[in-house]
């Protein structure tokens, strides 16, 4: 979490004085810092703009706190108190932690590619867990359209997908270059699921009349996972 991400979370103003130091304790102990006193703990309050709490009544607030431990006069996070922490971050505004154990596309695939695929990945598998299923379908067109062009941009092709102006094409061209006689080495499942992928994030994003649901996400599914990791494959994402 950056300083920024932290500032932003601890500006919700239903947090008293005491969660606040506990996410910074939280924040502290997940970058490496050491235990902090409540002199350096208000500090980083006033510093970041998120409040200025009397000392004296946040100690004993987190004295009484069952997530921090105190030694030496310094305050720490107790041990096992991760998953009641985060659901305090969760409720200050952090994005929720994705169960990844039935995710659409499974996290093999994509872990280790690049942070930028990693999260739209998982906040497809995110719509998906939670039943939001046209988001689920445009976020599957946006990984197949940036995959696309990362193949073409490893193999030194980029020329190819690209319109006269040096901007690379819609999707719909990107996928008939992708899956054309002079396109990439796709397998046939991969160059139909392609375009299935394209089709139904189309009709998510811009069909107004229609929602996706999940038979035909699930439907699709199989190939999707198949078209991901060949365009991985051919872009090296994982080298």
């Amino acid at each position: 979490m950056t300083g920024a991400d932290l500032q932003s979370i601890l500006s919700d103003g239903s947090l008293s004085a005491s969660d606040k130091a506990v996410l910074i304790l939280w924040n502290e102990s997940q970058t490496g810092g050491q235990a902090l006193t409540t002199y350096a703990i208000s500090k980083k309050m006033i510093d970041m703009r998120v409040g200025n709490p009397n000392r004296a009544q946040l100690e004993k607030d987190l004295n009484r706190s069952p997530d921090v431990i105190k030694v030496q006069g310094r305050y720490r996070i107790k041990a096992g108190r991760a998953d009641q922490i985060r659901k305090l971050l969760h409720g200050a505004g952090e994005a929720p932690v994705v169960d990844l154990s039935n995710a659409y596309i499974p996290e093999e695939i994509w872990k280790g590619t690049r942070n930028y695929i990693e999260k739209v990945a998982i906040q497809l598998c995110g719509c998906w867990d939670h039943k939001f299923y046209d988001a689920a379908a445009v976020l599957l067109r946006r990984i197949a359209e940036t995959l696309i062009i990362e193949a073409y941009e490893k193999l030194k092709r980029q020329g190819e997908i690209k319109d006269s102006d040096g901007n690379y094409l819609m999707m719909g061209a990107l996928v008939d270059r992708a899956c054309g006689q002079n396109g990439l080495d796709l397998g046939r499942e991969a160059k139909s699921a392609l375009k299935e992928m394209k089709e139904h994030g189309d009709r998510s994003a811009h069909n107004r009349r229609i929602n996706a649901v999940r038979p035909e996400l699930e439907r699709i599914r199989s190939g999707a996972r198949t078209a991901i990791e060949e365009l991985i494959n051919i872009a090296r994402l994982k080298e």
